[in-house]
């Protein structure tokens, strides 16, 4: 008698349920399309399986190459070529030294400690926290422009579009090479990479997350007489400043990873070490810096997940 009983209501409720949507030749079409596109890119990414198959001995050969890494250019004071007469304390603290003194513990940190995996490695999270913060002054105003509910007129949301699309576009590399034809090799023109390409992604993200505030707190406090600035200081600030410092945090951990790239093309960082160390078939070498820069990954994402717990 009890499953008589749930048959009627299992009835009413597929009758209840809307019907199931109808499957045109359109779809059919679209799908067609579709695979024929996949199969276009499959062909043209020249993706051979079997090829791979064949070259994976060849991968263990280099890993095994690469093992075990070499840290000496890591923990070996000889690899620095400290200065002499110069103390650790004396190099790497900011302490009053003589003239002649000061001049040669500049020059070996200019020169001599960017050269080595540990002032490398230092040189690429100086890039990253420089270029990111450069990014941050030149997108946070941006980022008001290119927002429709926030930009002075449409003219200059469409140029301001415009222009962040096309810089988007240019890849860092491509950044890196201009600026180190600018101002030559070194951490600079990796730094000025960085802060384009993030400016202009952090642009993007700023303006959207500008057009979904809630604008019933605009027109509270558009209400209350507020010009312009202060609109934006005590209606859309409060709101944006959550995804503000997540994407700033996210960039930032991108940025790490891509200073270490800038490096392969002469604009500072851990990647002309890493470049270098592969060219010369130095593998047990290359291995300490690849594991170097992983650790580094490891903990700039592991302090900044922290870090948006807290602020977030």
């Amino acid at each position: 008698m009890a499953e008589a009983s749930k048959k009627p209501a299992e009835k009413d409720i597929w009758a209840e349920a809307p019907p199931a949507p109808r499957r045109g030749a359109r779809f059919f079409v679209l799908i067609g399309v579709f695979l024929l596109i996949l199969a276009w890119s499959v062909q043209g990414a020249k993706i051979r399986p079997g090829e791979l198959f064949e070259g994976i001995p060849q991968i263990g050969i280099t890993i095994a190459r690469m093992l075990p890494p070499d840290f000496s250019k890591v923990t070996d004071l000889k690899n620095y070529y400290l200065p002499e007469g110069f103390s650790l304390v004396e190099l790497l603290l900011p302490l009053p030294l003589a003239a002649e003194r000061a001049g040669a513990k500049q020059r070996w940190r200019d020169n001599t400690f960017p050269q080595t995996v540990l002032g490398a490695t230092l040189e690429t999270v100086q890039m990253a926290l420089a270029g990111t913060l450069l990014a941050l002054l030149v997108a946070f105003p941006v980022g008001f422009l290119a927002a429709r509910n926030t930009t002075p007129h449409p003219a200059v949301y469409h140029a301001v579009r415009a222009v962040l699309n096309f810089l988007r576009t240019i890849p860092d590399l491509a950044l890196g090479l201009l600026f180190v034809a600018a101002v030559g090799l070194g951490a600079f023109a990796g730094t000025l990479a960085l802060a384009i390409h993030t400016a202009t992604v952090l642009g993007k993200l700023l303006s959207e997350s500008v057009e979904n505030i809630d604008e019933g707190v605009v027109e509270a406090i558009r209400t209350t007489g507020a010009g312009y600035a202060q609109i934006l200081s005590f209606a859309v600030v409060p709101q944006i400043l959550p995804d503000l410092i997540s994407f700033t945090l996210y960039r930032l951990e991108t940025n790490i990873r891509a200073a270490s790239v800038l490096g392969l093309i002469g604009a500072g960082g851990i990647g002309y070490l890493m470049n270098t160390s592969f060219r010369t078939f130095q593998y047990q070498e290359a291995a300490a810096i690849v594991l170097v820069l992983i650790a580094l990954v490891m903990l700039v994402d592991y302090l900044s997940s922290r870090l948006r717990s807290l602020v977030v």
